[in-house]
């Protein structure tokens, strides 16, 4: 058998401002923060801070950089999106309107993916990395 991965264990995303990206996602995603070290990087959550394994752990990390991306930069090679789980497709719906609200880039959806059924949203944090916020729904019971 091949020694294979078995799952992502954490997203480190490069940020420039790092008290604009930690509201982001913990005021927008709803998020816990979990540590932060010498004002380099934040460490985040998707549970409640207090059920997290220990200091530090984390699903994603923001990493503070100098400089921002380029504006082609999604004519480049690198990570086009990540894709976040939620429960329903009704959270999806909540959350984006909740993103819009507080003046956070929606880039497409609530909408289906026409290919698998999926509820989804595309949304850019403050530096422009997409997020996907996807959700089963009926049609994919039937998969």
């Amino acid at each position: 058998m091949m020694a294979r991965p078995k799952r992502v264990a954490h997203v480190v995303i490069n940020v420039t401002d790092l008290e604009r990206a930690r509201r982001f996602y913990c005021e927008g995603l709803g998020m816990s923060e979990t540590g932060a070290l010498d004002g380099q990087m934040l460490f985040l959550y998707f549970g409640e801070q207090a059920e997290a394994p220990h200091p530090f752990y984390h699903d994603v990390g923001l990493y503070k950089v100098d400089q921002a991306a380029p504006e082609d930069f999604r004519k480049c090679s690198g990570v086009s999106h990540v894709a976040l789980l939620m429960n329903t497709a009704e959270d999806v719906d909540a959350a984006t309107q909740r993103l819009r609200e507080q003046g956070f880039n929606v880039l497409k959806g609530p909408a289906v993916h026409k290919e698998d059924g999926y509820r989804y949203t595309y949304v850019e944090d403050p530096d422009r990395n997409v997020l996907e916020l996807v959700a089963p729904t009926e049609a994919t019971q039937h998969l």
